[in-house]
């Protein structure tokens, strides 16, 4: 029996280096789940003013993304073992030091943390985007990912907080990074070369690039909408604990749709079309949340988007791969998603106000449809030649 073969036929990382890298990019995006109790917290003690929540979370995660993407483009996949390592303490001692400071310094702190998360989640995409099935890959790294969040989401505020304050919470994160240190000890050291472009350069041709623009698009509109749902759930007569239930749910259906996603990429191996059809649905969402509806149907429209959220991202990663075989722009979805992410809600910020937040939902609209637009293009005009059939 043959060992199974990742790209360009090296043989497959085993389940534990898989399963550490993994853990190392879990680890890194933790903070996109507890931003609201993290940075919440700092200004309930009156470390942050409201303003600076906003510039906090945004420095944040432009950090990761941005890095993430260096990374991919110039960062040798050898000696990874002290590289992740090295991040992983750093990202500690970010968490640390965020609880000596207040003000712009937890800002300039943050920053710094994005830094540091960026290269270790460089090591889940690059474990990713290698795999026999990188779809499958990615299904359960954003399911473990939304389900870890949760679960430090729930047990912080309840546990540690209440006895240490903001920064015990903040003395957990960096406790957890610490032990993934040790444990990327125990990881890869190396990862196998990326295949080599049939011909031209290495770069990335248009058609990944327009595959990258529909996920940031299609991302923006994602968190567009997310950050603004509490809002419009008081559209809809809903009270703050209701509100909080909506979204509670959402969440839960994130983690749902990210696993009905990992046993559907086996079969469904035209991601175009998914990702339309994923789009069409939400279309349908948005205009029920423009109206504002009934609370019951608010709270089911919030339920299929939390789904059809985390059931999107593991075919965005089979779409980029089919674009472009040498998986390089895979390499750099993490990146699009990210600065995504922080893009619709910055865009929102300009057409909401304190009385009208159904700007969000109209400009969530606007950049689905660009998303769609991309999507579409890159659909109906694929090159004859263009792989339908194994990612591997």
């Amino acid at each position: 029996m043959t060992a199974a073969l990742s790209v360009a036929g090296a043989p497959a990382a085993s389940r534990r280096d898989v399963t550490i890298a993994l853990t190392v990019g879990v680890v890194a995006l933790l903070i996109a789940g507890l931003q609201p109790v993290v940075l919440g917290g700092l200004e309930s003690e009156g470390r942050l003013t409201a303003s600076q929540i906003g510039l906090a979370a945004t420095v944040e995660l432009l950090a990761l993304g941005l890095t993430c993407g260096l990374a991919a483009a110039f960062l040798k996949p050898d000696r990874v073992r002290l590289k992740l390592a090295l991040a992983c303490m750093a990202h500690a001692g970010a968490m640390f030091g965020t609880c000596l400071v207040a003000g712009v310094a937890v800002i300039a702190m943050r920053g710094a943390a994005g830094v540091f998360a960026g290269l270790m989640l460089w090591a889940a995409i690059s474990t990713i985007t290698r795999a026999e099935r990188p779809e499958r890959l990615s299904g359960v790294f954003v399911t473990v990912q939304t389900l870890a969040q949760l679960v430090l989401a729930a047990v912080l505020p309840a546990t540690v907080v209440p006895w240490f304050g903001i920064n015990g919470a903040l003395e957990a994160l960096g406790v957890i990074s610490l032990l993934t240190a040790v444990a990327a000890l125990a990881g890869a050291n190396s990862y196998s070369p990326l295949p080599k472009a049939a011909k031209g350069g290495g770069g990335i041709g248009l058609r990944p690039l327009l595959g990258l623009a529909a996920c940031f698009l299609f991302m923006a509109f994602i968190v567009a909408l997310w950050v603004y749902l509490e809002p419009l759930a008081e559209l809809s007569g809903m009270s703050a604990k209701q509100a909080g239930l909506a979204v509670a749910v959402a969440l839960g259906m994130q983690v749902a749709g990210g696993a009905a996603a990992t046993l559907a990429a086996r079969r469904w191996r035209r991601p175009g079309g998914v990702l339309l059809a994923v789009g069409a649905l939400n279309g349908g969402i948005l205009a029920i949340l423009f109206g504002p509806p009934q609370a019951a149907l608010f709270m089911g429209a919030v339920a299929v988007f939390g789904f059809l959220w985390l059931f999107a991202l593991p075919f965005q990663t089979l779409l980029l791969i089919q674009l472009d075989p040498t998986r390089r722009a895979a390499m750099q979805l993490g990146t699009a998603q990210l600065l995504g992410s922080s893009f619709g809600p910055l865009v929102a910020s300009f057409v909401v106000s304190n009385d009208e937040v159904r700007g969000a939902v109209g400009l969530s609209a606007a950049l689905l449809v660009l998303a769609l637009i991309a999507i579409g293009l890159l659909t109906a005009f694929r090159p004859a030649s263009a792989a339908v059939g194994s990612t591997g």
